[in-house]
């Protein structure tokens, strides 16, 4: 899957809004958060949003499971 599939998906799938940054994801982490996203999703999460920390190192992703919320940060080094 080529990286512009790959952001409209970042996109779609986890509310990434800006284009360049969902691009930006999907260079960085490839199909990585998209799948943990899914999987987290089959266990009954939610994804409650996700943020861009460290200028594009970081891409956190919160989830909501009941009261409880859960964050899952993917880090480039």
């Amino acid at each position: 899957m080529d990286v512009f599939e790959l952001a409209r998906r970042y996109h779609d799938e986890l509310g990434i809004k800006e284009a360049s940054v969902a691009a930006l994801a999907a260079e960085l982490f490839g199909e990585m958060g998209l799948s943990i996203h899914s999987h987290l999703t089959e266990e009954g999460y939610a994804l409650k949003g996700t943020r861009f920390m460290d200028y594009d190192k970081s891409l956190v992703l919160e989830f909501i499971k009941g009261d409880r919320t859960f964050e899952v940060i993917l880090r480039t080094l």
